[in-house]
């Protein structure tokens, strides 16, 4: 198994997070056969903060002079890949010492499993997410800020999330568009339920692996990106629904940005009201799936 796993790591100023998440790399008791880390136009290169001999198996460390999203930095690192399953790994998710291991033999085992993820938490009590599922014409993470010891199993999601996921590399190139495995329009933010939405149309299923799990620091790089991250979520929430029949329905994801938008208002948060909907009017623009577009 050691020459099977690739591990894509997508930086940008991870700082003390991307160092928790290498040395969990390190600690694998199935070793990658080869770690990608994608700087993603980070201030300091991230050649120059890693710590000297930090990182304990193979890799190779590629510079993207200005940050391409997650998108374009995964789009980037898929290029290296080499073996037949690959990890997309956020800079703020420490995985359990068996991830590997446990997700592995999950994701090689069924001939249309695309690919399986952990239970991702935000504590050690605290899920963050154990999977995607639609649920009232949108999407949403399955157990989100549920306790650990109430979430209810479920061993085959709708789809994954791409904080912490094992994919079969195969799987991944069957879908591609134009050369690319993620739309580089999305930027961030929803990409990995398009691209679950695109593997499931042409058969391919998704697991849980409730045996491992994954520290989530939540968005510590994604999180700088202030409103414009904003407007990303709120924009490509429609960009799947308007591409993806029976993936969300766009006139219910409408009521429900108008009910959140009554909140803001009332709370007076006025900037958030108004990226809303400068997030819903682009939502409804065409999309241009091979064009990085930031909001």
């Amino acid at each position: 198994m050691t020459d099977k796993v690739d591990l894509i790591v997508l930086d940008w100023d991870g700082g003390e997070a991307l160092v928790s998440c290498l040395q969990s790399i390190n600690a694998q008791t199935v070793k990658p056969s080869k770690l990608i880390i994608v700087d993603n136009g980070s201030t300091t290169p991230t050649v120059q903060r890693l710590p000297k001999k930090l990182i304990e198996v193979p890799y190779v460390i590629l510079r993207n002079e200005t940050n391409q999203g997650f998108t374009g930095g995964i789009n980037r690192g898929m290029s290296e890949v080499k073996a037949p399953f690959v990890g997309w790994i956020n800079n703020d998710a420490a995985l359990s010492e068996k991830w590997i291991e446990k997700l592995a033999p999950v994701v090689g085992g069924e001939g249309k499993i695309a690919g399986a993820q952990s239970i991702i938490m935000l504590d050690k009590q605290t899920v963050d997410g154990a999977g995607i599922m639609i649920d009232g014409g949108t999407f949403r993470q399955i157990g989100h800020r549920q306790k650990l010891t109430s979430l209810r199993q479920v061993s085959q999601p709708w789809g994954i999330s791409a904080t912490a996921a094992l994919f079969r590399t195969v799987a991944l190139n069957d879908v591609a568009l134009h050369g690319q495995i993620l739309r580089s329009d999305f930027f961030a933010y929803y990409e990995d339920v398009e691209l679950c939405a695109r593997l499931r149309a042409k058969g391919w299923r998704f697991k849980i692996v409730p045996e491992a799990l994954t520290m989530h620091r939540g968005s510590y790089s994604a999180g700088r990106l202030g409103l414009v991250g904003f407007r990303l979520r709120v924009r490509n929430r429609y960009f799947v629904a308007r591409t993806h029949k029976g993936v969300g329905e766009v006139g219910k994801l409408f009521r429900e940005d108008m009910t959140l938008a009554s909140r803001e208002l009332i709370g007076g948060h006025f900037r958030y009201v108004m990226n809303r909907f400068r997030g819903i009017l682009d939502g409804f623009k065409p999309q241009r799936p091979g064009v990085a577009r930031r909001g």
